[in-house]
């Protein structure tokens, strides 16, 4: 089907998910999305999307790779990059305003086939997400509380599950599914909430360890002495930055229920505030953690943010603020990826492609209530694997979404 015909089914009033019924049959009330998400809202999701823990986990192989100068000028470049891409979204989503994203922009444009393939892609790299997010809130809880470690259940790919992961990945699987079942504003407004709160206690932390450290402790501003060059290093943090700064996108996963009087212009604008935001967020951990300790020490270090302020304060009371910011950063990460999926999921079921009680609102909650359940399900499957499907979720995750924004871009030129 193309954009024409469906235009042309939608004009013409043929049944359809969220259109009236068919003439000549009894009118029964669908339900509605609820048009209750404005601007503020929409930064919380797109940024909160992407700022989890990595510039806590991996902020001590950034600069290994590049030093504090190359890290942040790699991030600068990946974020011009993003800032591009975030504009082809944001022209896609204007053009066809519905729940899905990518799914959505790859079924009008290239047809059936390109859309399932796309679906899947999506719907894996967001599966992928949550399973990891449900893996290493746990293991960050672990480091600020090692008393919480429980015994081994079992091992599996060389890595012990204990007592506590499960229970603690069980209990975050629950909370994201409870939030985003019930209420969309529900999920909304805890998304805004963690979001600005970790803003706000974030950017306290970064101004205090730059306050208290020193600019000498940056130099030398890029990496050298190693086996390759800063630039190569540089040049890998670039590669990485689509998995960085991705999340923007979960922005028009929820155009549907932006509140009126939120435009489309207004949406493309809070997409790209939201990368560049994200983009100078990371360069102020960056130069933050490398003035309080000389960046030398912090060079491939685990945690090396949270390593690098803890004689900020005594007793490491502010390397602790940071790293329990960054395990309450993990729950927003994780409550936009399952609202993104769940619509993703009703996306597909909505045309065909999945079974249609995947497509279903709720009745009373107006809310993708079996899509949701179905992702909470594969979210406690894939939290069961332990650390060591980290990585290979990463992967999978990375390869998908490099997938998904190729064919954004193509998409876009062709509708030219």
């Amino acid at each position: 089907m193309t954009i024409r015909d469906e235009s042309q089914r939608k004009s013409t009033g043929t049944p359809g998910y969220g259109q009236g019924p068919s003439v000549g049959a009894p009118a029964v009330p669908t339900p509605q999305p609820r048009r209750t998400i404005g601007r503020f809202q929409y930064f919380a999701l797109g940024f909160g999307s992407i700022i989890g823990s990595a510039w806590v986990v991996v902020l001590g192989d950034w600069l290994a790779a590049a030093g504090p100068l190359g890290a942040c000028l790699a991030f600068l470049a990946g974020g011009v990059l993003m800032c591009l891409l975030a504009a082809v979204y944001a022209e896609l989503s204007s053009r066809m305003p519905e729940a899905g994203g990518g799914f959505i922009f790859a079924y009008r444009v290239f047809g059936v086939r390109a859309g399932f393939f796309v679906g899947w892609f999506v719907t894996l790299h967001l599966a992928a997400v949550a399973a990891f997010e449900a893996i290493v809130l746990p293991w960050m809880l672990q480091v600020l509380f090692p008393e919480l470690k429980g015994p081994a259940l079992y091992t599996l790919m060389g890595e012990q599950i204990t007592l506590d992961a499960v229970v603690l990945g069980a209990a975050g699987v629950l909370l994201m599914t409870f939030l985003n079942y019930r209420d969309v504003r529900l999920a909304v407004r805890f998304q805004s909430v963690v979001t600005y709160g970790f803003l706000a206690v974030a950017v306290v932390a970064l101004a205090m360890a730059s306050a208290t450290g020193s600019a000498a402790n940056i130099a030398p501003l890029f990496a050298s002495g190693g086996v390759s060059p800063w630039w190569i290093g540089a040049a890998w943090i670039f590669a990485n930055t689509a998995f960085f700064l991705n999340g923007f996108q979960a922005i028009p996963q929820a155009i549907e229920e932006s509140a009126p009087g939120v435009s489309a212009q207004t949406i493309a604008r809070v997409m790209i505030a939201s990368v560049v935001i994200a983009v100078l967020f990371y360069c102020a951990a960056l130069l933050s953690a490398s003035m309080a300790t000389p960046w030398q020490q912090l060079a491939g270090v685990p945690l090396a943010t949270a390593v690098a302020v803890e004689h900020v304060l005594p007793n490491g009371l502010l390397s602790r603020v940071i790293l329990l910011a960054a395990a309450f950063s993990l729950l927003k990460t994780w409550n936009s990826v399952v609202l993104i999926a769940a619509r993703v999921v009703m996306a597909q079921a909505r045309i065909g492609l999945l079974p249609e009680t995947l497509g279903r609102l709720h009745p009373r909650h107006a809310t993708p209530a079996a899509a949701v359940l179905f992702l909470g399900f594969f979210s406690l499957a894939g939290m069961l694997l332990g650390r060591g499907a980290v990585l290979p979720l990463v992967n999978m995750a990375s390869i998908c979404l490099a997938f998904t924004f190729v064919l954004a871009c193509v998409g876009a030129l062709k509708l030219r």
